[in-house]
């Protein structure tokens, strides 16, 4: 028999959390998740589904006192969210929607498979940009495969000119820079996002650079690569390597000075998640306003208003 109960203790929804989630995206990971919400640390409404006691389906929800509706678990800086279930009960994925009560407004939900009806037929949101890297050897490669003439040799003349100026490239890897160091690139990434980015920023306030540093101290492999120019940095961009995806999360950039500089540290990123032989590159959500330029490929992402 099929209980569905309210779930609103954290330690009872971490570890309903843990037990259901596939972890297949950083985004189904509670360490990267619980970065975020402990800061604003809304009341949780984790719609739990039993089968005898056993818990087999879950849709984690957070209630927003400020904007007075149920939205994702962390919603704000997050992609990919989804209900979570035990192999076999995917069909109650409509019965725990269903079972929301109050306003709800969950966006950026994805589609657990291909069978996913339910929330395929949700409202379009946005789409998720990706590229697959199993086939490239290297940047041309790309080229090669997605661009056509007139693109390929515009983007190529953009990076020349970045390239042909007394530039340098530094990767780091978790453990390889101390505290100190850390925080200095950390603060110098966030600077170029708020200045390039504005109020669109997800870093303007002390709390959301709070969250994203809490991310460099998680069990994750990440890598901030550094470009500098003339000795001075001027671009940076912060990734996570997880289950054979680098996920592009955060960058800032000197645009001001170097318009072409943001393509170039694109093309860093995908040369070292080929040179590490990852197998696709996760540029996140939205366009941007420049990812369709890049032909990457791309996954709906949908929303659920009540």
């Amino acid at each position: 028999m099929i209980e569905i109960k309210i779930i609103s203790d954290l330690e009872e929804a971490k570890k309903l959390w843990n037990l259901l989630s596939p972890e297949e995206t950083i985004y189904d990971l509670w360490a990267f998740r619980y970065c975020f919400y402990k800061y604003e640390n809304y009341s949780l409404s984790f719609i739990t589904a039993y089968d005898n006691n056993e818990p087999v389906a879950l849709l984690p929800l957070q209630y927003n006192e400020k904007d007075k509706c149920l939205e994702c678990f962390a919603e704000e800086f997050m992609e990919e969210s989804r209900p979570f279930f035990k192999y076999g009960y995917e069909y109650l994925i409509s019965e725990l929607y269903n079972k929301i009560e109050r306003t709800a407004k969950l966006y950026d939900i994805t589609e657990n498979s291909e069978t996913d009806e339910f929330t395929k037929a949700m409202p379009l949101e946005d789409y998720k940009y990706f590229l697959p890297l199993e086939n490239y050897k290297g940047f041309s490669d790309f080229l090669n495969d997605r661009m056509n003439a007139k693109r390929k040799r515009s983007l190529v003349k953009e990076i020349k000119e970045i390239d042909d100026q007394k530039i340098s490239v530094e990767i780091f890897k978790a453990g390889e820079l101390n505290k100190k160091e850390l925080d200095e690139v950390a603060e110098l990434l966030f600077n170029f996002n708020c200045a390039s980015f504005a109020a669109e920023s997800y870093l303007q306030k002390k709390s959301e650079r709070e969250a994203h540093r809490d991310l460099f101290d998680l069990d994750l492999d990440w890598r901030l690569i550094v470009v500098s120019i003339n000795g001075k940095r001027e671009a940076l961009s912060f990734s996570v390597v997880y289950k054979n995806t680098w996920y592009y999360l955060l960058t800032g950039v000197n645009f001001k000075n170097f318009p072409g500089l943001g393509k170039y540290l694109v093309k860093a990123n995908i040369e070292e998640a080929i040179n590490n032989k990852v197998g696709v590159y996760d540029c996140g959500l939205g366009d941007c306003g420049w990812k369709h330029l890049w032909h990457f490929d791309k996954k709906p992402q949908h929303l659920f208003i009540k």
